[in-house]
């Protein structure tokens, strides 16, 4: 891998906190910029210009209670201790919940607990009824290619739906539940920056296809993990492999991996992702603990 092509939490920071010039920029204005925190799991916190949001909150500090898809009884529900320290989420500060599917690890009992229930929550078709059931009351059900559009002040985010298979199998997939990916894009004056962030799925045909028709994103957020390879459903999210193989087709210029790492089942060390990145065009960022990105 060429140097530099790697960069571990801290050194990101220093090197993308100044973004490039933009039309319309004074000397005395801020640059747009896309800040990006991983808060563990499939958790992050985005914020541009005046909005911030929150992806996928599993916010127990100590973990959540699910069933193991690693073991043969995918019944038992279990408690998955978090191996990595969290440093909270100021829930006052978020605009937008972002689901991608709502499954105990994306959505956990702490966050079904704490949130707000007029808080807005944009989330997959599928879970509306059971997040609603819930008690949560400001739902917007996004289908895959829908499109959402957020003012920010002096900005635009588009947040877009995306094909999602949490297995390659059809029949898994659908005992699973439809899931979105999501293409965010940030906008200000002439200023425009993409996030791709794939959600749980495998890198099929259809879901690599859908994403291409929207053009190459600057980011690419791919949940990884491994998780189910030699569980009773196969393979439910992709390991380094699949990784690879979804960004030589779509042709991101940065990759910041989540879904690893924080909880035991997630089965495949991210040290996989950075041996196989060896070579590849993208700068793969690797987290440590919570990490903040500049873009």
């Amino acid at each position: 891998m060429e140097l530099g092509s790697v960069f571990r939490a801290l050194a990101v920071v220093a090197f993308l906190a100044y973004p490039s010039a933009y039309a319309g920029a004074s000397e005395a204005s801020t640059p747009p910029h896309i800040e990006v925190t991983w808060a563990g799991g499939a958790t992050m916190i985005i914020t541009f210009d005046d909005m911030t949001i929150l992806t996928d909150p599993a916010l127990g500090a100590e973990g959540f209670r699910m069933g193991d898809p690693n073991v043969p009884d995918l019944h038992r529900v279990k408690f998955h201790r978090r191996l990595t320290p969290f440093s909270g989420v100021d829930l006052e500060a978020v605009d937008l919940v972002l689901l991608s599917h709502a499954h105990e690890d994306h959505f956990d009992q702490e966050a079904r607990a704490s949130l707000s229930r007029m808080l807005p929550i944009v989330l997959p078709s599928a879970d509306i009824d059971a997040v609603e059931a819930m008690g949560f009351e400001s739902l917007d059900d996004l289908k895959w290619g829908e499109t959402r559009q957020f003012h920010t002040g002096t900005g635009e985010v588009r947040i877009t739906a995306t094909i999602a298979h949490h297995s390659r199998d059809p029949q898994t997939a659908e005992m699973l539940g439809v899931g979105n990916g999501y293409w965010i894009e940030f906008s200000q004056g002439d200023w425009r920056r993409t996030l791709y962030w794939t959600g749980d799925t495998l890198p099929t045909a259809d879901v690599i296809d859908s994403v291409k028709s929207l053009g190459k994103p600057d980011i690419m957020v791919p949940n990884v993990g491994g998780v189910g390879t030699n569980g009773p459903l196969g393979q439910i999210s992709m390991g380094a492999a699949d990784v690879v193989a979804f960004a030589d087709e779509i042709r991101p210029r940065w990759l910041l991996p989540i879904h690893h790492s924080t909880y035991a089942f997630y089965r495949e060390p991210i040290s996989e992702l950075v041996g196989k990145s060896t070579g590849e065009p993208y700068c793969l960022v690797i987290a440590e603990g919570t990490t903040t990105l500049y873009e």
